[in-house]
């Protein structure tokens, strides 16, 4: 049933996050969901890391970048479906509670599982590099276009308003890490002088 549920997920069926709303149960399968994504991670983590040049002056050690990659994965689903939550209920007047919020923002995370392709990308001199990286971004937007699909059915409000909640939830998101990423890690933040 859970991959089943995650493949609807990335198919965008809404009925599935229906379903996920009505089944209490389902916290079980979406903090699976989360771990399977993490695990894609960690391995996408090592194996980038592994192959990192030394000379870029951005390479931290394997786990430093595990440790971040494991709090974006949890703080990033809880940040998200509690950012989505308010605003869908204080603002846009949905229904629906923070836990179905998390259930559902978790299943939408099912595209991110075709980041486990650009693993052997890394292995390709600059094209696996821009594959892997147009990899990442189809399934970024892919997971953008779940979220919102997600936030209509589990807020029961429309899909222009969930397309405004994902949006400012992405921002808020991008810009928290960024910033989080700053203060732990200026050293990838330097520009070597020009000459």
């Amino acid at each position: 049933m859970l991959f089943d549920r995650m493949f609807r997920a990335a198919m965008l069926d809404p009925l599935v996050f229906d379903e996920i709303k009505e089944d209490r149960e389902s916290m079980t399968q979406a903090v699976q969901v989360i771990i399977i994504v993490f695990a894609i991670g960690i391995i996408s983590t090592i194996v980038q890391t592994v192959n990192a040049p030394a000379d870029t002056g951005t390479q931290t050690d394997l786990s430093t970048n595990i440790a971040t990659s494991g709090a974006t994965a949890i703080l990033g689903w809880l940040l998200w479906a509690f950012l989505a939550y308010l605003l869908g209920t204080g603002v846009f007047g949905g229904t629906g509670s923070y836990v179905e919020m998390l259930r559902a923002i978790a299943f939408a995370q099912a595209p991110s599982v075709i980041t486990i392709l650009s693993v052997p990308l890394v292995f390709i001199p600059a094209a696996g590099a821009i594959l892997g990286g147009l990899l990442g971004l189809a399934a970024a937007l892919w997971v953008l276009m779940v979220n919102v699909i997600a936030t209509r059915q589990t807020l029961g409000i429309s899909t222009g308003k969930a397309t405004i909640i994902t949006v400012i939830v992405t921002i808020v998101m991008v810009v928290t890490f960024v910033a989080i990423t700053f203060a732990l890690f200026p050293e990838n933040f330097q520009l070597d002088s020009i000459q």
